[in-house]
């Protein structure tokens, strides 16, 4: 059996634990579900304010824009679902020495503290997410290519790359700072950034948003679907993808190295 494979088998078995847990409060998925769907109705006819008088901002019809929406709650349904749950434990972890006990598992420490839990509550969000997408695209006319949805694919992973390259970088800050609660608060805000499509913003805010990387995250995929997007992104996202996950792997190991334990 290979690293990976019994990576992946270990995953999810602690997937199948924490879903068994949370099962047992139905109702809160349920009434969770309910919520998300009105925030994101609401947020789509919010949205509809802006194009009261005009048929696009900065180029973006109202149809287009209802695609970058549905692709943030569809991160943001992910992020609750799988990476808060874990970002928020860490101070739990460093305090009460838990950390020193999963860093002796005989399994990546940075795989089982990052992606070791799960929130059932929140994992239709993703699906949620997707559908507001693929309506905005009917809306919007445009005839999705084979190509189009190859790069819609690779973008939107490169996207999840950079959000969880992000929660491993907030968990090495919360070693040290042991501050995971207030951390939490920045992933929020760095996605919350990207709500709307950055060629929204004006200069420099906008050319911030795009080194930082906040495009990449829902703008760039949503141009890709509706093939409006620079071909030469389809190279810069992975390689800003890959770059944000091997300096938060570093940043973590460094962590670890000045980690002295919860006896310390």
């Amino acid at each position: 059996m290979s690293r990976w494979t019994r990576h992946a088998r270990i995953l999810a078995i602690c997937w199948r634990a924490a879903v068994a847990t949370e099962v047992e409060y139905r109702f809160n998925f349920v009434s969770n579900v309910a919520l998300s769907t009105f925030w994101m109705v609401w947020a789509a006819v919010g949205a509809s304010v802006y194009f009261r008088f005009t048929g696009s901002v900065a180029g973006w019809a109202h149809a287009e824009v209802l695609v970058v929406i549905g692709l943030f709650f569809a991160l943001n349904g992910l992020r609750q679902a799988l990476l808060q749950p874990n970002l928020e434990r860490m101070t739990e972890y460093v305090r009460l020495g838990t950390l020193d006990f999963l860093l002796t598992k005989p399994f990546d420490a940075q795989l089982l503290v990052s992606l070791r839990q799960v929130r059932v509550n929140n994992l239709l969000d993703p699906v949620l997410g997707l559908a507001l997408a693929a309506v905005g695209v009917v809306l919007s006319g445009h005839d999705v290519s084979v190509a189009g949805l190859a790069s819609f694919l690779l973008l939107l992973a490169c996207a999840v790359l950079l959000m969880y390259a992000l929660t491993v970088l907030l968990m090495a800050l919360a070693v040290v700072l042991v501050a995971a609660e207030e951390l939490g608060r920045v992933s929020f805000a760095f996605l919350e950034l990207s709500r709307f499509p950055v060629d929204l913003y004006r200069n420099p805010v906008q050319a911030v948003l795009t080194v930082v990387p906040v495009a990449f995250l829902t703008t760039y995929p949503a141009a890709g679907l509706l093939g409006r997007l620079d071909a030469h992104l389809l190279l810069i996202a992975p390689a800003v993808a890959a770059g944000a996950v091997i300096l938060a792997t570093a940043a973590w190991r460094r962590s670890l190295r000045s980690y002295a334990g919860a006896s310390a």
